[in-house]
């Protein structure tokens, strides 16, 4: 049984080398703000960027990171500017897959959204969006943006919770969800830009990822961190893990007509490591409030992040 825990926030990030201490405080400072804004439709929105920098248009970022797809059916075009890179802005693109989904969506939706689940008419209706994601570099007043580097397919990543500390949406409150095939996100939630700074000269653009359940008097939130690298001119993925859960069960009727309600929450904190493993940054995922971690290396061969598993690892699953 785990005891009960009064819901604090989200997520909140650090670096754990001495020498960007400081740029992780700064860090863990915006997702907070981020977190925040983005309980409000307006703000989500700005998550990404949808309010183009001037001088870039959606059609022109289309066809850079999803070239061939139709702009009639885009459901939410953003870019935001990239510290990382002079000039450069990350893009995302988010499609609805058929005509009958696009006008779905803008039926439903107050605003830009990229939302893998929408309501029409008081229904569930699924709307699987093709997401694409990619860098571009633009400068004001210059000429027309460039292609750094592009996903080049819809976002197709799962997230496992196979070697997560956070609990996972299907599953009871007792056992962690998803742990063998993994889940596709339902919301594409903002683009995190904490200093994830994996190699000297490289910094991984980071994604938040979400997902919903609702229960009789209750509902749960959980959301994942999907990190990206520029390999030449194509974004590759290299880590997608749970970062946190947040639960909310309903208990006992009072006999003045109201409810109990009990609340869980979990989060994990990821770090960047001092350590490095075949020339890259190790990361670290631990449990806030707890002694559990996970630390991942570097896979040469997979070229990604992979788990080490250790003792307390395998304890965890």
């Amino acid at each position: 049984m785990r005891s009960k825990m009064i819901f604090a926030s989200l997520m909140a990030l650090a670096c754990a080398s001495p020498a960007s201490a400081q740029a992780g405080e700064r860090a863990r400072s915006q997702d907070k703000s981020a977190a925040s804004v983005n309980s409000k439709a307006p703000a989500k929105a700005d998550g990404f960027g949808t309010v183009l920098p001037a001088g870039l248009t959606a059609k022109q970022l289309i066809a850079l990171v999803a070239p061939g797809r139709d702009a009639s059916f885009a459901m939410l075009v953003g870019a935001k500017a990239w510290p990382y890179r002079a000039n450069s802005f990350v893009v995302i693109a988010c499609f609805s897959r058929n005509e009958k989904d696009a006008e779905r969506s803008r039926k439903s939706s107050t605003g830009p959204s990229c939302d893998g689940a929408s309501r029409f008419g008081g229904t569930p209706a699924s709307i699987d969006p093709a997401v694409y994601l990619g860098v571009v570099e633009y400068q004001a007043g210059s000429a027309a943006p460039t292609l750094v580097a592009s996903y080049g397919k819809p976002y197709d990543i799962k997230t496992s919770w196979a070697f997560s500390q956070v609990e996972g949406p299907g599953e009871d409150d007792d056992t962690p969800g998803g742990r063998e095939s993994g889940l596709m996100p339902e919301q594409y939630r903002r683009f995190d830009f904490a200093p994830y700074k994996i190699t000297p000269t490289e910094t991984a653009i980071g994604l938040r990822l979400g997902w919903n359940e609702g229960y009789a008097g209750g509902g749960a939130d959980f959301e994942a961190l999907s990190l990206f690298r520029i390999d030449g001119n194509k974004l590759v993925n290299i880590l997608s893990e749970p970062v946190s859960f947040h639960k909310l069960i309903a208990g006992d009727w009072n006999k003045d007509g109201t409810r109990d309600h009990d609340e869980y929450e979990g989060t994990n904190v990821l770090s960047v490591l001092p350590s490095t493993s075949n020339g890259y940054a190790d990361l670290q995922l631990r449990l806030l409030k707890s002694k559990s971690k996970q630390v991942f290396t570097w896979d040469s061969k997979r070229a990604r992040y992979m788990p080490v598993k250790t003792a307390q690892a395998a304890k965890n699953r």
